[in-house]
C-alpha cells in the first residue's frame, strides 16, 4: 500500500546533526571557562537569549555578533573572531539520519530543512544539495520557529499538502505549529536517533534500516 506521505521537513542542529548545546558546552569546558554553560545562557540570560533569536532571524551577522557572545562568555576579545566556527568544531552529522534523508529522497519523497541556523558554512556540505529539494534556514529566510510564518514558507516551497508532510524536530514547541497546520510531527531525540528512524519507515514505507 502506498504511503499516505509524500513530503519531509526536517531540523538540522540535533536532528542530522549531534546535539548543538552540548557541542557548544563542550567547548565552553575546553576554554576553561568555569560553570558557564550556553544552554544556561539561552534559558535563564535574557540578552544571550535574544542575541540568539537576533541571529536565527538574520538581523545581526556573525562579525556583530561574535564579540557580543565572547563577552558573554568571559572570553577575551582576540577569542571572538573565530568564535562561531570553534563552537561548531564537535558538531558532527549522525550518519544513520544523513543516510536515512538520503534514502528517502531517492525513493521520491520531497525533503526539506527547516532550520533555525546562523552559522551558514555548515550547509556547504554537497549532502544538502544531494539530498533535499528545498532547504529554508531561519536566518536567511528572516523567520523563526515556531513562527507558523515558517511553516507555511516550508509547505509552499515543498509543494506538498501539509497532510501529508512530515516534520522532524527535536523541540517539542515546534512540532506545535506544525500539527496545527495538519502535519504530522515526529519529536527527534539526539540521544537516541533509532526511533526516530523505524517511524519514518513505518510512515512512508520506505526500508530504511535503523541504528
Amino acid at each position: 500500500m502506498a504511503s499516505r506521505y509524500e513530503g519531509l521537513l526536517i531540523d538540522v542542529g540535533g536532528v542530522l546533526t549531534t546535539d548543538l548545546i552540548v557541542a557548544f558546552d563542550e567547548y565552553c569546558a575546553r576554554e576553561g571557562l568555569s560553570g558557564v554553560s550556553i544552554r544556561d545562557l539561552y534559558y535563564n540570560s535574557a540578552e544571550a537569549r535574544r542575541l540568539f533569536h537576533r541571529l536565527e532571524l538574520g538581523e545581526i551577522d556573525a562579525v556583530e555578533a561574535q564579540p557580543q557572545l565572547a563577552r558573554i562568555l568571559g572570553l577575551p576579545e582576540t577569542r571572538s573572531r573565530t568564535l562561531f566556527r570553534d563552537l561548531y568544531t564537535g558538531v558532527h552529522f549522525v550518519p544513520d539520519m544523513i543516510r536515512t534523508v538520503e534514502i528517502l529522497h531517492a525513493s521520491g519523497v520531497r525533503t526539506g530543512v527547516l532550520s533555525n541556523s546562523w552559522w551558514y558554512p555548515i550547509y556547504d556540505d554537497p549532502f544538502y544539495e544531494r539530498a533535499f529539494d528545498v532547504q529554508l534556514i531561519s536566518g536567511r529566510v528572516g523567520l523563526r520557529k515556531p513562527d507558523p510564518r515558517m511553516f507555511e514558507r516550508g509547505v509552499q516551497a515543498l509543494a506538498v499538502a501539509p497532510e501529508r508532510i512530515v516534520f522532524v524536530d527535536d523541540f517539542e514547541e515546534n512540532l506545535v505549529p506544525a500539527r496545527e497546520m495538519g502535519m504530522l510531527g515526529v519529536l527527534h531525540s539526539p540521544d537516541a536517533p533509532a526511533p526516530t528512524i523505524v517511524e519514518l519507515e513505518r510512515l512512508f514505507g520506505v526500508t530504511l534500516g535503523s541504528a
